[in-house]
């Protein structure tokens, strides 16, 4: 993934005062940006690295095209991925529309239509954009993203309610991996590399498309990093001829469709789902030795924080809290990740047990930090990931002044490496080969063979 934009960077919601109920809701999924970040990292070059011989290949299932009612239902977010609701829109047909709402009418390409909450040309609680042509877009003047203004295949529309406009892409599953793998892995990484992005992509939009969470919102996901982002960095030919060269191919355990998690470079080994303190762990998330990242720069990395820098962190996330006198590392996961710290301020002992949380309070947002390859970056929101040692940094007096934090991998750590599915490409290893590596007994299904898409 390797994720895009967002480097480790949580976006909170507010939604106003009308709405509270679906406000809270909002913040809550934003919220679990931290369950999944998918990052992108730098690209760097990765060198060729021996496989180990427990290595296993996944046998392929047959390729084939997915059906035009397999589409997904995907929210479009607001600028910096700040909420769901838009305070217009405005919208540019490449190819002819028909508009179909209180009043019908059409599109034509290359027009331009603004909409505003109340205006005439709403006149309605919703517009649907449908395209009239194969190939045709409606590019979102109003929205920008990576990529610039992002056009989007299939249907929008466009829903009006009491705290604005909410935008909806319909389209296929297909058209929509072909916008989300380029924006959460490079179109430059190896072939192999893609198609098991790919692969993992469509499975964890399978899961989404089964659920609830933005039932709501009339929606199945959104296209930020909360679940996948999508259309940040446009459409390449490579990401597109991976997506349609494993077309329908899931990951399923016990014939079902796994939570395909992905992050960008490791430390040298993976994690289970324990770093989000699952009540009952997933059986095919494993722990795996990995160092086919390990010329990644983000694989290890060091900074120092200070006690002040410390004190700031702790205040955001309890408000009783005026002063932190220290933090000791409690426990340890299978991983190596943090899974618990204490900090001790002038309140008592806190302790921290979610990922989110002990990255938060070690946020290194303005500081230095230095990675292996000798280049340094400002930090943002989060420590880079939950793998990391602490070294007390004392005055000659013995008073604590920081913290000396050394660490390694980008990112939550669970599933899948992107850069370690970069390394073993480059290795010479297939998708199936990648994906038996990073996830413990999975099979390749075809999802229109086990998951009824049209009661989504």
């Amino acid at each position: 993934m390797i994720i895009m934009a967002l480097l480790g960077i949580l976006v909170v919601w507010c939604a106003g005062k009308a709405g509270e109920k679906r406000s809270n809701a909002e913040q809550k999924i934003l919220r679990e940006y931290a369950v999944k970040e998918n990052e992108r990292a730098d690209v760097f070059p990765v060198e060729k690295q021996e496989i180990p011989k427990e290595t296993k290949t996944m046998e392929s299932v047959p390729q084939k095209e997915a059906k035009e009612s397999e589409t997904i239902r995907v929210l479009l977010m607001t600028n910096g991925y700040a909420g769901y609701h838009h305070s217009a829109v405005t919208l540019r047909a490449q190819g002819n529309y028909e508009i179909k709402g209180a009043k019908t009418g059409r599109l034509s390409n290359g027009e331009t239509i603004e909409l505003r909450p109340g205006s005439e040309l709403f006149d309605g609680e919703s517009m649907k954009f449908s395209p009239m042509e194969a190939g045709s877009r409606l590019q979102i003047l109003s929205l920008s993203r990576g990529q610039g203004n992002p056009s989007y295949q299939g249907t929008i529309t466009v829903y009006q309610d009491e705290e604005g406009l909410r935008m909806i892409n319909e389209l296929e599953l297909e058209q929509y991996l072909c916008g989300v793998v380029p924006s959460e892995m490079p179109a430059s990484y190896p072939m192999e590399a893609l198609k098991a992005q790919a692969v993992c992509a469509r499975t964890y939009a399978c899961v989404q498309m089964q659920g609830t969470r933005l039932e709501k919102f009339g929606a199945q996901v959104d296209d930020s990093v909360s679940f996948q982002v999508y259309q940040n960095s446009g459409e390449f030919p490579e990401s597109s001829q991976a997506v349609l060269e494993t077309a329908g191919q899931i990951l399923l355990n016990n014939a079902q469709p796994i939570n395909a998690y992905y992050f960008s470079t490791s430390h040298g080994r993976t994690s289970t789902d324990e770093v989000w303190e699952a009540s009952v762990p997933s059986g095919y998330l494993k722990s795996v030795a990995c160092t086919y990242d390990a010329e990644e720069p983000w694989y290890q990395w060091s900074l120092t924080l200070s006690v002040e820098k410390l004190s700031e962190n702790a205040r955001n996330l309890f408000p009783d809290v005026n002063r932190a006198d220290g933090i000791e590392i409690k426990n340890i996961g299978e991983g190596e990740a943090v899974l618990e710290l204490a900090l001790h301020t002038d309140c008592g002992e806190k302790k921290l047990h979610s990922e989110y949380d002990i990255r938060s309070l070690l946020a290194p947002s303005g500081v230095e930090i230095t990675r292996q390859d000798g280049s340094v970056v400002m930090g943002s929101k989060l420590l880079p990931s939950a793998y990391f040692t602490l070294k007390e940094k004392k005055t000659e007096s013995g008073s604590l002044i920081g913290y000396e934090i050394t660490g390694g991998g980008y990112g939550h750590g669970v599933g899948m490496s992107q850069n370690g599915a970069k390394g073993m490409a480059n290795a010479g290893k297939t998708y199936e080969e990648i994906l038996a590596y990073f996830y413990r007994d999975v099979e390749l299904g075809n999802l229109e063979e086990v998951v009824n898409l049209r009661d989504s």
